[in-house]
Formats: structure tokens, C-alpha cells, sequence
């Protein structure tokens, strides 16, 4: 079998070195190109990862390139064009959350990949995770009756760079959290959002221009009501980056889901942490490359499609509306 042809477009997002790395794992890819903006970054990744070929400009990649599909792990403004030129030229496309950083750009995407007949699926992870699939399969199987209410945190770490930069991020923490939280909780409901309430707090680090806390309140179709706190709440001497935890409530019963929960903690006496956090559990990010290249060569729908992407980038600017607007948001926004 032939083996799929990959490029990566920037290592300005974190997750871009672990998508790498499944790249150069999986037997039936090939990692043939990077292109960064960022020259010294991107020639540093192709040192690392083993890659022959680099481009200062994505366009000159698809241009030179035989690709069948890219990862996009770029700032979130710079997605649409980046996925844009790669439907374009028939490749199909795996992008960082938040898809885009507004609802026109996501719908742009989402046409343009449509049009050109290629796989378009939005990089939420825990989609992937074995903690979360088996909370699906109760709540599928009507274990927990009804589900009646969800409670989520999303906290972490400062990034600092580009995510506290407006223009390249799209916001602060609201931006950057609320996403996988809000994709979960489509995903586990089957509904849309109807109603989002926000209220934002005075930022913990006073420097940001951006937000580092938040609340959002959200109403379901069905009925289902919910909470999201997407807030950058850790020091930077926190053990660990963060969670994603979630409280599920239904009419028969009550699960608690902790995405990150299989670890060992361990400490030393030789400086550095007082605790350092070893993850054991399933790696989200090879479930999510490997399935996606399943899709593409088995022709199946990606699990979490570009429409998933956009639902959730449009929960997080509902948010951002409803605390400049300081009341409660109807859906759809377009």
C-alpha cells in the first residue's frame, strides 16, 4: 500500500511536536515537508523530526509538494488561508482548534473543503481519549437516564506568545479553552447550544490584554444545562498543564470524568518541580492522526468534522458577546 504523503504548517502551536512525532511513528505515512514563517523554528523541526524539505511559505510547499494531506498547527488567524490553499490544491486537511478565529473564516473553510472533495477534520483530541469514549458508551447505552446537567473546567497554564495576542489568538482564554470542553458536551448531548451567558474576571496576570478567566453558562436544545470555566488558573510552578475534567448529571445517575486521570506523580530532591506529572494513558494525539489517516484511506467520515470545529468556535464568541453585550446570547450568532 502506498504510503500517504504529509506536510505540517508551523510549530507555533505546542501540539504541532506531538503531531510530528505520530507522523514519523505511523507506517503508512510519509513526512516529506514543513513550512514555517518562522525560519529558524521550522529548519529546527526538520533537524529534529528528520524532514528533508522546508518552506518559509506554505504556498511554495503545495506548489513543489505532492501532498495528500496537512496539518495545520499555525496561530488560529492564520488557519483559514493556510487550509484554503490546501483544499485548493485537492489535499486534505487536519487543523488545530480553534478552527478559525470567526465564523465566516470557519464557513469559508468548511465550503472550500467541501467543494474540492477533501476531508477536513478539526484536531479535538479528547474525542480520542479511552476516559472519554467510555463516558460515551454509557451515556449511548442510557446508564445515566436522562442527561440533565454538565459542569466542565478547562483550566491551564499561561501559554504566553502569540495566544495572549488578540490579532493572532482571536482572544485570551475563552479563545483558547472553551473548545474542547464545548465539542464534548455536543458531542455527548447531541444537541446545539441555544443560550450563552459569560461573565469574564479581572485578570489573575495584570499584564495580559487579553482575558485569563471566564464563566460561561450554556442552554441545549434538549434542555441540558452546563458550565464551562476555560480559565488560564495555574501558576507557571503548577506540576502539571492542566485538566479537563467534567461532572455529568442525569436522571439515574452521576459520572465524574477526569481526561487526564491516569498518571504518576513523582518528586525529587534535585531541584526543578516538587512534583512531576508522568502520563500513562492512552495518547490522544496518535489515536487522532492515525484515525484521520484511516479516513482518508478508507474514505470515512473524520470523527470530529470541520461543522464540529465551527460549532464550538461559535459557543466561544458567543461568550465573548454575551460579556460585552452583559447578557445571555441566542444561537445560532449567523
Amino acid at each position: 500500500m502506498r504510503r500517504l504523503r504529509a506536510g505540517l504548517i508551523s510549530f507555533a502551536h505546542m501540539h504541532a511536536y506531538s503531531y510530528a512525532r505520530v507522523l514519523k511513528e505511523l507506517p503508512n505515512v510519509e513526512f516529506v515537508a514543513i513550512a514555517d514563517d518562522d525560519k529558524a523554528r521550522g529548519e529546527e523541526a526538520c533537524r529534529r523530526y528528520g524532514v528533508k524539505r522546508f518552506y518559509e511559505d506554505f504556498r511554495e510547499m503545495f506548489k513543489r509538494e505532492e501532498l495528500d494531506f496537512v496539518v495545520i498547527t499555525s496561530e488560529n488567524a492564520k488557519h483559514h488561508d493556510q487550509a484554503v490553499e490546501a483544499a485548493e490544491n485537492g489535499v486534505h486537511i487536519l487543523c488545530e482548534k480553534p478552527i478559525a478565529t470567526s465564523l465566516r473564516d470557519a464557513d469559508d473553510m468548511i465550503r472550500r473543503a467541501r467543494k474540492a472533495g477533501v476531508k477536513f477534520q478539526t484536531c479535538f483530541v479528547m474525542r480520542y481519549s479511552d476516559v472519554v469514549l467510555r463516558v460515551k458508551e454509557l451515556l449511548d447505552s442510557g446508564e445515566l437516564g436522562r442527561l440533565m446537567a454538565i459542569t466542565a473546567t478547562n483550566h491551564g497554564k499561561c501559554p504566553g506568545g502569540w495566544f495572549v495576542d488578540k490579532e493572532l489568538a482571536g482572544g485570551g482564554t475563552i479563545m483558547d479553552h472553551t473548545v474542547h470542553v464545548a465539542d464534548l458536551m455536543r458531542w455527548f448531548t447531541g444537541s446545539e447550544a441555544s443560550k450563552v451567558y459569560a461573565e469574564m474576571g479581572i485578570n489573575i496576570r495584570k499584564q495580559l490584554t487579553v482575558e485569563d478567566n471566564a464563566l460561561i453558562m450554556l442552554s441545549f436544545r434538549n434542555g441540558v444545562q452546563a458550565s464551562i470555566d476555560p480559565s488560564w488558573s495555574r501558576p507557571d510552578s503548577f506540576p502539571i498543564w492542566g485538566d479537563v475534567y467534567m461532572e455529568l448529571l442525569g436522571s439515574d445517575g452521576r459520572l465524574m470524568l477526569d481526561g487526564f486521570r491516569q498518571v504518576v506523580y513523582s518528586s525529587n530532591v534535585k531541584g526543578g518541580p516538587t512534583w512531576v506529572h508522568h502520563y500513562w494513558g492512552c495518547d490522544v494525539d496518535y489515536e487522532m492522526v492515525s484515525h484521520f489517516v484511516k479516513c482518508i484511506t478508507e474514505d470515512l467520515e473524520p470523527r470530529a468534522t470541520g461543522f464540529d470545529g465551527r460549532q464550538a468556535l461559535e459557543i466561544a464568541l458567543a461568550a465573548y458577546k454575551s460579556i460585552e453585550e452583559g447578557k445571555p446570547v441566542e444561537l445560532p450568532l449567523l
